[in-house]
């Protein structure tokens, strides 16, 4: 058996709420945390990357205060999501299980992925 992934993300939303929200994707990621355990489930490498937002492009004030993070530093130290990730894939490995904290996380990983990962423009997820 690999290494174990322990994965935290975080993500915005729409600051409208649901009504001003894209149905194919309601949570666009802003960071992606994790730490990578061994077989004997010690910390052998961690992993930090903020993500310039392409969607959201203002904070939902929620998101803002549980994070602490704002639209300007998310566009002053954050990546584009496609190179975040590539990076995060590398880092991953070959041989590696997902654990998350949350039961979102894999779902709005895999949505996101399918979306910004291939998508041009923002206005391709629409």
């Amino acid at each position: 058996m690999g290494q174990f992934i322990v994965l935290d993300l975080e993500w915005n939303q729409s600051p409208a709420g649901k009504e001003g929200s894209m149905n194919r994707l309601p949570f666009e990621i802003i960071e992606i945390g994790a730490v990578k355990l061994n077989k004997n489930l010690q910390i052998i490498s961690e992993f930090r990357r903020l993500i310039r937002p392409r969607v959201y492009r203002q904070m939902h004030y929620k998101i803002s205060e549980v994070t602490h993070m704002s639209i300007e530093q998310l566009d002053t130290e954050g990546e584009d999501f496609v190179r975040a990730m590539t990076e995060f894939l590398e880092w991953c490995g070959d041989d590696y299980r997902f654990c998350t904290w949350g039961s979102m996380d894999l779902t709005e990983l895999q949505r996101n992925i399918c979306l910004l990962y291939t998508s041009p423009s923002p206005r391709d997820v629409e």
